[in-house]
């Protein structure tokens, strides 16, 4: 067998990833939006069989310690040659040497390679969501939903709510699953990204642009609250999208309780693929 070279992405690397991206999920592969920013990174990497790039993948540094890997991606026409288990062993091997509190990665159910090559690392899921989304609805800004402003009573109620359980304690930012820490959560009310609904908080709502999509898309990275603070936030969600000039609103719904909610609010799963896997390697 031809061993798999792997090195560090260049620009000339360019035409021959997006070649190979153009072939993942029908042409709607994230990476052609993240691509600029990737090639600048030393994580990114691609793989090489007889001279010719087969295949890439990125490891990004989240915080300190907390590693991500993602974007691992084989040409259609070269599988099958141990491509795709070369990179993931080299981004595993590449993760270790960190010495991480963590190392995860996202992939779609329907992904069975990924997942059996991570299996045999060792990694195993820790949080499953169901990726919906719709087209953004014209509504009315609704007074009750506010900018948070007292950060240590929201968070509060963010970490002590089934939606934060269910997501293993992780953001879902489109395919990138930080951890929801106070100081990120913070990060994020600094920026006006975060709203909240009631006095005391009767539900939160963390909305951002999708860092893996066009800027028409906007992502809802949190959201729980009681019944009526889900309409609220949900209908808030679709207004500040629509003055934004953004045409869809998405979502990774951790669990099952409230992918219902979501789809009496427009937002649905999609047809090709049902959930979205979060795995993590176990660390001593």
């Amino acid at each position: 067998m031809i061993a798999v070279e792997i090195r560090r992405a260049r620009p000339e690397d360019r035409p021959a990833i997006l070649a190979i991206s153009a072939q993942i999920w029908g042409g709607e592969d994230y990476v052609p939006h993240v691509l600029d920013g990737w090639l600048l990174d030393e994580g990114f990497v691609v793989a090489e069989l007889d001279g010719q790039v087969t295949g890439f993948a990125k490891m990004t540094l989240l915080s300190p310690g907390e590693v991500w890997l993602e974007g691992l991606r084989v040409d259609p026409a070269q599988r099958g040659r141990g491509v795709a288990k070369s990179l993931a062993r080299h981004q595993l091997d590449a993760a270790l040497t960190l010495k991480p509190r963590s190392i995860r990665f996202a992939t779609a159910e329907e992904n069975v390679e990924s997942l059996h090559i991570a299996g045999k690392q060792g990694f195993r899921e820790v949080a499953r969501f169901t990726y919906v989304e719709g087209s953004v609805q014209d509504q009315t800004t609704l007074p009750e939903v506010v900018p948070i402003c007292d950060v240590a009573q929201a968070w509060e109620f963010v970490r002590a709510s089934p939606a934060h359980g269910d997501a293993h304690g992780l953001l879902a930012l489109g395919w990138r699953f930080p951890e929801l820490t106070m100081a990120r959560f913070a990060d994020l009310v600094a920026a006006g990204a975060a709203f909240a609904c009631g006095d005391p908080v009767r539900g939160v709502l963390v909305q951002a642009p999708d860092p893996y999509a066009a800027d028409l898309y906007a992502a809802i990275a949190f959201l729980d609250g009681d019944d009526e603070a889900w309409d609220a936030l949900l209908r808030f969600a679709h207004a500040k999208a629509h003055s934004n000039g953004q045409t869809t609103l998405a979502a990774m719904v951790p669990g099952e309780e409230r992918v219902e909610t979501f789809a009496r609010h427009g937002l649905a799963p999609v047809p090709y693929f049902r959930y979205v896997l979060v795995l993590e390697y176990p660390l001593p």
